[in-house]
């Protein structure tokens, strides 16, 4: 049912076959599978209750259990949806966003550069889950929230080795992200105690820059510095140290650019 339904949406070509079909696991779903469940057990919750009130309650009761069948009906259907497909002859990322918005890519294995996954934070790690990002020419994809990414990514290698005979290595991408570089930089400008740096008073010196620049330019220049971490072995990303050389780097920067 479902190859048959995704075939017919795709428009599977001639010869062209399924390989696998890959949701978003479930869990990144959670907020809207608890309000589905809020709403309609509230309805049966004060069911009783709100037939005691003739028909306005029966009217209240029919709206928040409709509230949440619909609501429930539309969250389903956009996860259902929302899927990663990988054929013989290409990958195509379906990104749907409403019952009328969707937005569809797709890149064939001769345009494949490369193939990599990152698991990044609590979430992700406890539920296996993972991002894969593909590389192609003229063109990148990004597929969140994908189950056992590792396995996914071998897949997919092994499909563009069968289909191309091109060889891609599968690889985990162990760079700091973005978010995680925005963090340690503002784990550096909020320090109370900014004596301990040597050859500066940095507080003043940041004021300066706050002033001139604005906090926001000021920060994305530092985010921008911090490149040499982007291939940072997952295991320091917590350590003390990781912050320690952040902040010498930062340091070091101020220093050659004078900003």
């Amino acid at each position: 049912m479902s190859e048959k339904y995704f075939a017919k949406k795709i428009s599977l070509r001639a010869d062209e076959e399924m390989v696998v079909i890959l949701h978003h696991h479930p869990i990144t779903y959670f907020k809207q599978i608890f309000i589905t469940t809020v709403l309609i057990l509230a309805a049966f919750f004060l069911m009783f209750e709100l037939f005691s009130w003739g028909s306005i309650g029966v009217a209240l009761f029919l709206a928040l259990l409709l509230t949440g069948l619909i609501y429930g009906g539309r969250e389903f259907f956009i996860w259902y949806n929302n899927v990663f497909i990988i054929t013989t002859e290409r990958i195509i990322d379906i990104d749907q966003k409403g019952f009328l918005h969707k937005t569809v890519s797709e890149i064939s294995y001769d345009k494949i550069q490369d193939i990599s996954y990152s698991v990044i934070g609590l979430k992700q790690t406890i539920f296996k889950l993972g991002t894969i990002k593909i590389q192609a020419t003229g063109a990148a994809l990004l597929i969140k929230n994908i189950k056992e990414p590792a396995k996914a990514n071998q897949l997919l290698a092994d499909t563009v080795k069968e289909q191309t005979g091109k060889k891609i290595e599968v690889k985990e991408d162990k760079s700091l992200s973005a978010k995680q570089k925005e963090q340690l930089v503002d784990d550096f400008l909020n320090q109370e105690e900014l004596d301990q740096y040597e050859d500066y008073n940095l507080a003043e010196l940041l004021e300066e820059y706050k002033e001139s620049l604005g906090e926001i330019r000021l920060k994305k220049l530092l985010v921008d510095d911090l490149t040499k971490y982007d291939e940072t072995d997952k295991d320091d990303k917590e350590d003390e140290e990781l912050k320690e050389r952040v902040a010498a780097d930062i340091i070091g920067n101020f220093k050659k650019k004078k900003l």
